[in-house]
């Protein structure tokens, strides 16, 4: 069996911050929603921590060269992340159903 390379994960204030608002919002639809996405955004992001680069580019013509890489997870959300040397940087945290042309320059 072959060792698997680990890669720090690093969530920054925004995605945190992105995550506390989705998860709040769902809490007022039901509580056990709101734990649901809470496991599987921290699942999502714990297994980043072995195969990063398994998630295809996020592709948008207004972002030039691929910087960031998209993970699909809990249906709808998506986890914007980039990969530096041996480190994970989740950038953003998008409820992909609504319009997130907003974080395009």
């Amino acid at each position: 069996m072959s060792e698997t390379r680990q890669y720090r994960v690093v969530v920054s204030k925004r995605a945190a911050h992105q995550l506390v608002k989705h998860t709040a919002f769902a809490a007022r639809l039901e509580g056990a929603y709101a734990l649901k996405l809470m496991d599987e955004f921290q699942a999502a992001a714990d297994s980043l921590a072995s195969m990063p680069y398994r998630m295809p580019a996020f592709e948008a013509d207004e972002l030039p060269g691929k910087r960031y890489r998209k993970m699909v997870f809990g249906k709808w959300y998506l986890l914007l992340y980039k990969i530096q040397d041996h480190t994970v940087y989740i950038e953003y945290m998008i409820d992909s159903r609504q319009d997130y042309k907003w974080l395009l320059p």
